[in-house]
């Protein structure tokens, strides 16, 4: 009789060893499942933000100078970059910079 109780004790250790064993593949599954989206929300991040710092720079004079071509006239984009601290700027950092210049009322 002891020995069906030792067996009946040892098939049920392993029954939850096996059990632990699924538990914790899948809560490890989980935390790299996580890692991963975590991993590709990075890397989204960093190729946002590449692609932002590989558009050409132009000097505050070429936007002067060329401000015709860019839909506005010479002294809108004067008065625009007139207290613009950096020397060059890149087209997107030009276009918000007037689009606030024109948004402002005139007192």
């Amino acid at each position: 009789m002891d020995d069906v109780e030792a067996n009946v004790s040892e098939v049920v250790d392993e029954s939850n060893n096996i059990n632990s064993e699924s538990y914790d593949a899948a809560e490890n599954n989980e935390q790299n499942q996580s890692k991963k989206e975590s991993d590709n929300k990075e890397e989204t991040i960093v190729a946002s933000q590449t692609i932002v710092t590989d558009e050409p720079t132009h000097s505050i004079q070429e936007f002067i100078d060329n401000s015709e071509a860019l839909g506005y006239k010479k002294e809108v984009v004067a008065g625009a970059l007139f207290s613009c601290k950096k020397s060059e700027l890149t087209k997107t950092e030009f276009e918000a910079m007037v689009k606030e210049f024109l948004g402002k009322k005139v007192e």
